[in-house]
């Protein structure tokens, strides 16, 4: 369930506010919160629509009024008109408002509230925006994304998790899964939740959640461009202050994220399982080649038999199983192969040639022996659950 106003009202820091207006509207969604002075200032234009987030819960101090009481029926009207969920103004200039503010806000139900100087801002906005954290972790909660992931969920219950949660989806959205590059550093997610609740810019475009000892980024913009993504990604990876270099980063395609927020958490964390498999950095989705079928499959019956038979023989000889594993790494080169294993090309012929004999491949063509040798150890990797020191 989302968050609402008369559900904020049990907050510590909001338990002293007194509603004014709009009782009727206590049950519009908070999905933020922010402060309103400035903005309605003499000699500020501020109808713009990215003044205030939609659904939010604005607080005020009534500076912009000091000089002129009548600045604040239109300021009240202009966030309204921004979609805005409630608003609440500090008794410091003011100890009431005007007749006609009251006489709008419950015309239009919208909740008003009045609160003393022993609040402070700072206190009311963290509370809200940690109530706001908390309804998304339970409606993203991990047991929730893992049936995403193993597409589990209808397709209503995925359009209606993606209509509950904060985040006000654009036209198309990106799923981007987050894993320490290197296990000994790894993330404080506790600042990195309080940085990104915090950051007004972000919630526009993006949603955090935690998963599987990393987190998801859910990204969304109206264009389905990767430029334009990799650009909001850029853009969170250094307002939250990550560092880049010790991260990976596993994206999935675009997609409607109404209809298909399953699937951008499915292609990215696929993503994320081909990586680990391969100990390899697969940047995005249309990366991992046969994974993308290997993945959802791997628990198959006539795949595992598929590959016990190719791998099995392998098992107890351990130089050939690191050769043959190499070898598919390496896309089939020997070179490249013989590097990895510190010998000589021709070593490799002669271990790749037992393979061959020990699988059961001799007869078959050197193409036929690596599709065979090549889709094997990748579901013997996937089932073997090798994680990359990336």
């Amino acid at each position: 369930m989302a968050v609402k106003v008369k559900d904020l009202l049990e907050l510590s820091s909001l338990q002293g506010m007194k509603l004014l207006a709009g009782e009727k509207g206590l049950d519009r969604v908070v999905c933020s919160a922010g402060i309103a002075d400035y903005e309605f200032a003499p000699d500020i234009a501020y109808c713009s629509e990215n003044a205030f987030e939609k659904d939010s819960f604005v607080i005020s101090s009534l500076l912009f009024a000091q000089n002129d009481k009548q600045r604040i029926l239109p300021a009240v009207k202009a966030l309204y008109a921004f979609g805005t969920s409630a608003f609440a103004f500090k008794r410091i200039i003011f100890d009431s408002l005007p007749r006609e503010v009251i006489d709008f806000a419950e015309e239009k139900q919208y909740p008003l509230f009045t609160f003393g100087e022993e609040f402070y801002f700072e206190n009311i906005i963290y509370e809200i925006m940690d109530a706001v954290q908390r309804d998304d972790t339970q409606i993203l909660a991990e047991e929730k994304i893992k049936k995403m992931i193993d597409n589990e969920l209808s397709a209503d219950e995925v359009n209606r998790i993606s209509k509950s949660v904060s985040l006000l989806f654009r036209r198309c959205a990106m799923a981007v899964y987050i894993q320490p590059r290197f296990p000994e550093k790894q993330m404080d997610t506790g600042r990195i939740f309080r940085n990104f609740y915090m950051n007004k810019r972000l919630k526009h475009k993006s949603l955090l959640c935690r998963y599987n000892r990393g987190l998801f980024l859910i990204l969304t913009s109206p264009y389905d461009e990767e430029e334009k993504f990799a650009l909001i990604l850029e853009e969170i990876v250094n307002a939250l202050g990550l560092d880049a270099s010790a991260q990976s980063f596993f994206r999935s395609g675009i997609h409607p994220p109404h209809e298909e927020l399953d699937r951008c958490f499915r292609e990215s964390y696929h993503t994320y399982m081909a990586s680990a498999a391969e100990g390899r950095d697969y940047a995005s989705y249309d990366q991992i080649g046969m994974f993308r079928y290997l993945i959802p499959q791997k628990d198959d019956v006539a795949l595992r038999e598929f590959s016990d038979a190719i791998m099995e023989p392998l098992l107890n000889k351990e130089e050939l199983l690191r050769t043959g594993i190499d070898f598919v790494l390496h896309g089939g080169d020997v070179h490249q192969t013989a590097c990895a294993c510190s010998c000589h090309d021709n070593t490799i012929r002669y271990r790749l040639a037992k393979v061959k004999e020990l699988t059961g491949a001799a007869g078959k063509t050197e193409a036929e022996f690596y599709a065979e040798l090549s889709a094997a150890v990748r579901i013997y990797l996937l089932r073997k659950g090798t994680e990359s020191k990336f």
